[in-house]
């Protein structure tokens, strides 16, 4: 008696195993949706120089018109050096696809002779508007599996 009690207790407690395992292994997968990224990394230059301003925002949009009809929009900022590396909804890298590419810098607040900062700063942006809008960027990457070295490279020019 006891060794049928003690197979059917081993049994379920091999099943009770086998359904912890499997729970934990569904619940640590990617919860994002937004399935296969790849790494996009690169540098952001103005006229030359890599833009280093903290304020600097860079988003890719996926580009409809080129057949990139993904609802994510992958993100960075940039590091001291003017380097950066996108995040798709907190996962590194994003989808394959073309992107118009929006970068954004402001100036810091504007401070009096004292060294006290205006009340009501008004921004000023570091780059010119075109590279601020979907609608007017000049720039446009495909990303890929297997992006050439300086594929992601940002190039940007004042005028």
């Amino acid at each position: 008696m006891w060794a049928v009690c003690s197979r059917a207790a081993r049994r379920l407690s091999l099943l009770a195993a086998g359904l912890l395992f499997l729970f934990v292994g569904l619940g640590c997968g990617d919860d994002s949706g937004v399935g296969k990224t790849y790494p996009v990394r690169g540098k952001v230059t103005l006229d030359g120089q890599p833009l280093v301003a903290e304020s600097t925002v860079i988003l890719f949009k996926p580009d409809s018109s080129r057949g990139n009809s993904s609802a994510f929009e992958p993100v960075s900022t940039v590091d001291e050096e003017g380097n950066y590396a996108l995040l798709t909804k907190g996962k590194k890298g994003a989808p394959a696809g073309w992107y118009k590419v929006l970068v954004t810098a402001l100036a810091e607040a504007p401070q009096h002779a004292n060294g006290a900062k205006r009340h009501r700063p008004v921004a000023r942006s570091l780059l010119p508007a075109r590279y601020g809008q979907a609608q007017t960027t000049t720039l446009s990457i495909e990303v890929v599996a297997d992006p050439a070295a300086d594929a992601y490279d940002l190039k940007l020019t004042s005028r």
